[in-house]
């Protein structure tokens, strides 16, 4: 199982890996034909990961991959970066049904966050994009309260704050715009905690007023508005296999 496997539901496990319709799947399931390690499971939404082995009446499933698929979405406001949401909030698979593929999203975006977010099955991929170890860099445009201190943004680009008990790498931070009542920055971090960039200026007593993920390695928001999204291309597909490459070599 890859760090970013969020699982599936067993009955659609079945109806994606198996000749059998979903009808059919189901029936199978409730009348304990199914078993999962060798154990009987009756439990429809009983969540399979890679590491399983599924049997029905006995014999192996046939677990067919589905093809690679990647998407790159514009994430909005007020939508959970998550494969589900046990409170009804609207996810992120929500937005991309139409690609009728399964997907899990790579890394977060806190739910108030938008911008960029790339969502895909290959969880090899995934894995480089989210781990610290390789640095991927990730781009924002963040909206402060007020003028921003100079020692602060000095502070941020020498890796001088501490987060977690741990100090940040040295971020990139340049101003784009400086207003009377706030100001605009691009932020450049290799990263990725937690609501890092939000915390960063928490830290400073500064309040976040807007975040936009507008990069993420190389991949960019033109031509997409919040909500909207569409298939990587090849090019870009490309481009993170090679940068899946050199990041493991």
């Amino acid at each position: 199982m890859t760090r970013n496997d969020p699982g599936t539901p067993l009955l659609k496990w079945i109806t994606r890996h198996t000749p059998l319709s979903r009808r059919k799947a189901f029936q199978a399931i409730v009348s304990g034909e199914v078993r999962v390690d060798g154990v009987p499971v009756s439990d429809t939404g009983f969540v399979i990961r890679d590491t399983h082995r599924v049997t029905i009446q006995g014999k192996p499933a046939r677990k067919t991959a589905p093809p690679p698929a990647y998407i790159l979405l514009y994430k909005p406001k007020g939508v959970v970066t998550s494969t589900a949401d046990p409170t009804g909030r609207p996810t992120v698979l929500d937005l991309v049904k139409k690609a009728r593929v399964p997907l899990f999203p790579v890394g977060r975006l806190d739910i108030m966050t938008q911008g960029i977010l790339l969502l895909t099955n290959d969880g090899a991929l995934g894995n480089v994009l989210t781990h610290p170890r390789y640095a991927i860099p990730r781009t924002y445009h963040v909206k402060l309260k007020g003028k921003v201190p100079h020692e602060v943004l000095e502070t941020l680009r020498r890796g001088k704050l501490r987060l977690d008990g741990k100090p940040i790498r040295p971020v990139e931070v340049e101003i784009i715009k400086s207003l009377q009542k706030n100001t605009w920055l691009k932020v450049t971090i290799t990263e990725g905690r937690n609501r890092e960039v939000r915390r960063m200026f928490e830290r400073f007593n500064i309040p976040v007023l807007n975040l936009i993920r507008v990069r993420f390695g190389p991949l960019t928001l033109k031509g997409l508005r919040p909500g909207q999204w569409r298939p990587l291309t090849e090019k870009e597909i490309s481009q993170l296999k090679r940068l899946e490459k050199a990041k493991k070599a």
